[in-house]
């Protein structure tokens, strides 16, 4: 090797290296803020793995003097090497090593232990590259094959299937064994994606990779040479084509051009040309990036049925689309090779039946042992609050700001104030949070002064008055009604119990079991009146709330179904700050309602009616931790809300009836805050 093509190949090692800044930028914007550092740090520390690993021991397998065309024998953590040209191999190597491990990256992201995740790249890097590398890649001294499947006429120039397919392949076999992750998959089988924390931030990291593609595709060509540049045009040209396909598929289907399925179409569109574009002419690069955008967007779909959670699409993108990379070299390179078709396509499907047993089977077995022993996924306490704090203690002021603004809300004292500095958008937010809270306390200084200034008698009769009942239907008493009649001709009931309560009380002590229903409703009073609902009552463990009888509420049901999603969330926040399974039932029903204040010695407003009984009964018959619902709620909020249907089931003094579950809102929908409404219903006394 001349000193010139040194030069260029050591410049494509540099340019291959800037691909794990890429590959790093993908995988942090696309997972959530709360994984996001974690993905970093990963991507660094395979880097550095790799590197150590592959000079210790996967150079000497993969280049080392061949053992009939197995594995090499020689090289292992090498002092020195012979001749300059030998370093420049192993640093233009080390970084293809370094791009096959870093794919599992993106893949296993917010659920892989981050000691597993290590240990996976150490076997792929010393077990699974560098030995079917060998196989692929090795020549002789006098530059003949020797690797068994190159000697079989297999070719693959840059690594589709030798550094893709095979990474992609190991990623495959990881998240299979890991499982999605919790939240992605509803019961129905229906998919949900999730937010990524910086979607520009991934974009910048495909162009990074795109550009390092060059050095991937140009460098492999081992020097300066006439045919560089057409190398260059063929990788340019394929992700482009494989980025319009990716937009245009998903625009064809979804009517929305996806930002997702149009970089990793671009980026499958590199993979699949990187096997074959010494040997093809533009046209044809442009048609195998067509086909590994398709193959992004198919595959990725195809994996979401399975119900496997890939979560930057690594598997279609690497390993399918690395596949298909194998497959053109026959059907568009066999000419160039002087092979013909038919023997090319042989030897080419030789080779993806050997890397699709090598490169999944095996760390499919590997990584289902081990995690027998060695647990590979993180726990679900660490996956609820996230990698970045729960494994590398790395906070963010993000996170700091709703940890005071929790402690607020836990301990309702507004006098803690949060972390603010005027040099970055999170302590920006924290100044006028508390400028905010500032006027807060002097509002309610101006309210105490006011209220102080009150007659004794009406404070009293004011506040027993909201003590009993609700502040509207107090107020209509202090006005001087003597009898409150409400005949609604529409509303929503929800009720909502405590599932194994009894037994739970029948363990601890009283004091917990009456902590435990304080601190729960407690939450859940602080919804319902963030929501302007109207809790009616709590009998032992359960509590009852109606929305649309008080006031002209158009969208009651929908807001009704909101409170009830964010008391789910209430009671599993309760429930993991305890490290104990707490669960409810809920039971929703809407119709027509009887509501007025009864009793002279204590007032109730009170409930009566067919809807109250049914909603009572729907919570009976329902299921632990779901919100269940009648037809009549779904054909209220079925287009808003995403819900399967349960079964028929008997409903005690009902009926057969058929009960939905209440899923969340759809990715469209967004949640409409409570307004304000008209009075509704006819005071029976004044009438």
């Amino acid at each position: 090797m001349s000193e010139i093509d040194q030069v260029w190949v050591l410049f494509c090692a540099t340019l291959i290296f800037m691909m794990q800044a890429g590959f790093m930028c993908v995988e942090a914007g696309i997972t959530r803020s709360k994984n996001n550092i974690s993905v970093a740090i990963k991507n660094i520390s395979d880097l550095s793995v790799s590197v150590i690993l592959f000079w210790a021991v996967g150079y000497g397998l993969m280049y080392g003097t061949s053992y009939d065309g197995l594995f090499g024998t020689s090289d292992f953590a090498f002092e020195k090497l012979d001749a300059s040209g030998a370093y420049v191999q192993f640093i233009f190597q080390a970084m293809f090593c370094g791009t096959a491990a870093t794919i599992l990256s993106g893949a296993v992201a917010e659920r892989c232990a981050f000691h597993s995740y290590l240990i996976i790249t150490a076997i792929t890097v010393t077990l699974i590259y560098p030995v079917f590398g060998h196989w692929a890649w090795a020549v002789d001294a006098f530059g003949d094959p020797v690797g068994w499947l190159k000697v079989a006429g297999f070719y693959d120039f840059a690594g589709s299937g030798v550094v893709h397919a095979v990474g992609g392949g190991i990623a495959l076999a990881a998240v299979i064994i890991l499982g999605p992750r919790e939240g992605r998959f509803l019961d129905s089988g229906q998919p949900r994606r999730f937010n990524g924390s910086n979607l520009p931030l991934t974009m910048l990291g495909v162009l990074l990779i795109w550009f390092g593609w060059f050095g991937f595709n140009g460098g492999s060509a081992l020097g300066v040479s006439a045919e560089v540049p057409a190398l260059l045009l063929n990788t340019i040209v394929s992700g482009a084509s494989g980025v319009l396909t990716g937009l245009g598929l998903s625009w064809i289907i979804t009517r929305k051009s996806s930002v997702f399925y149009g970089m990793n179409g671009g980026l499958a569109g590199l993979v699949a040309v990187t096997a074959s574009c010494d040997l093809v002419g533009v046209r044809e690069a442009l048609l195998i990036g067509c086909v590994g955008g398709c193959i992004a967007y198919f595959g990725d779909k195809g994996l979401e049925k399975l119900r496997i959670d890939d979560v930057v699409g690594a598997v279609s993108v690497h390993f399918f689309a690395g596949l298909w990379g194998l497959v053109a070299v026959a059907v568009f390179g066999a000419d160039a090779l002087g092979t013909g078709f038919a023997s090319q396509a042989l030897a080419q499907a030789l080779g993806i039946l050997v890397l699709c047993l090598y490169a999944v089977g095996i760390p499919f077995v590997l990584l289902w042992a081990l995690n027998r022993v060695i647990p590979l996924r993180v726990t679900q306490y660490i996956e609820t609050i996230g990698q970045n704090v729960g494994e590398h203690g790395a906070n963010t002021d993000l996170n700091e700001l709703f940890e005071v603004m929790q402690r607020q809300a836990r301990n309702r004292d507004l006098k803690e104030r949060a972390p603010q500095s005027p040099f970055t958008e999170v302590g920006q937010i924290g100044l006028f949070y508390n400028s905010v809270l500032f006027e807060l306390e002097r509002s309610f200084g101006h309210a105490e002064k006011q209220q102080s200034d009150l007659a004794d008698v009406l404070e009293q009769k004011n506040a027993l008055l909201e003590s009993v009942l609700p502040k509207r239907i107090a107020a209509r008493m202090n006005e001087g009604a003597d009898q409150i009649v409400d005949q609604v001709t529409d509303a929503t009931v929800v009720f909502v119990d405590i599932v194994d309560f009894t037994e739970y009380s029948a363990r601890v002590s009283p004091e917990e079991s009456i902590t435990l229903l304080r601190n729960l409703f407690g939450r859940y009073d602080t919804v319902i009146q963030r929501y302007e609902l109207e809790k009616i009552k709590t009998i032992g463990d359960s509590y009852m709330y109606v929305s649309g009888v008080t006031r002209d509420q158009a969208d009651h049901c929908a807001i009704a179904i909101d409170a009830a999603l964010e008391l789910l969330f209430q009671t599993r926040q309760l429930g993991l700050s305890m490290e104990h399974d707490l669960r409810v039932r809920i039971g929703v029903h809407s119709g027509p309602l009887v509501a007025g204040v009864v009793g002279d010695l204590r007032f109730v407003y009170d409930l009566w009616g067919t809807t109250v009984n049914i909603a009572s009964r729907i919570e009976e018959a329902g299921k632990p931790g779901k919100i269940s619902v009648s037809q009549s709620v779904i054909e209220r909020i079925g287009t808003e809300f995403t819900f399967e249907r349960q079964a028929r089931v008997r409903l005690k003094g009902i009926g057969p009836t058929v009960l939905y579950s209440i899923e969340g809102r759809k990715q469209s929908m967004t949640v409409k805050a409570p307004s304000r409404f008209s009075w509704r219903g006819t005071d029976a006394g004044s009438s």
